[in-house]
Order: structure tokens, then sequence, then C-alpha cells
């Protein structure tokens, strides 16, 4: 299994887990394995979640700026302006 190369601000796509299939942004890079991963709305800023790199896939060339000032609404804006939506159709 190849590694996503999420960097900060970076749309990621899981794989694995419960949130699988679910767009996320890159908030952190913790080290080579882990990052850590917000979509705003299950996930906040507050509380992002941990996840392992190869449980992840790159979604998109486009970065978001992330600042002092990210909003959670933010993220979810910038998600849906790229055509990602989590809305779940269980």
């Amino acid at each position: 299994m190849k590694a996503c190369t999420a960097e900060p601000g970076g749309i990621v796509l899981s794989r694995a887990g419960r949130d699988r299939n679910r767009a996320f942004v890159v908030v952190d890079v913790i080290d080579e394995a882990y990052v850590l991963i917000a979509d705003g709305a299950l996930r906040t800023l507050q509380r992002p979640k941990k996840k392992k790199r190869k449980h992840l896939l790159d979604g998109s060339e486009a970065r978001m700026e992330l600042g002092p000032h990210t909003l959670d609404a933010d993220i979810r804006t910038f998600l849906r302006s790229q055509g990602f939506s989590n809305d779940r159709k269980e």
C-alpha cells in the first residue's frame, strides 16, 4: 500500500475506518506515519482525528490556507467548493 503524500491544507480521502469515503483537510503532520485531519463537521479543528497516512488517499491538488483564524465553516465551504460532499447516504 502506498502512503498518501499529505501536507497541511491538502485534501485527503479516508479509505479505511468508520469515516471511509469522507473528505478531510490535513490540519497538521505529526510524523512520517500520522497526520491530523478535520472536516469541520464530525471532526472539528478543536478535535482533529489522528490518522495513519496509509489509510488516506490524496484527494485533490487544491490547498487551503490554514491560519490561526480558520474556522470549521471555512473547511466545510472549501471542501464543498472542491466538489467533495460528506453527506451520508446510507
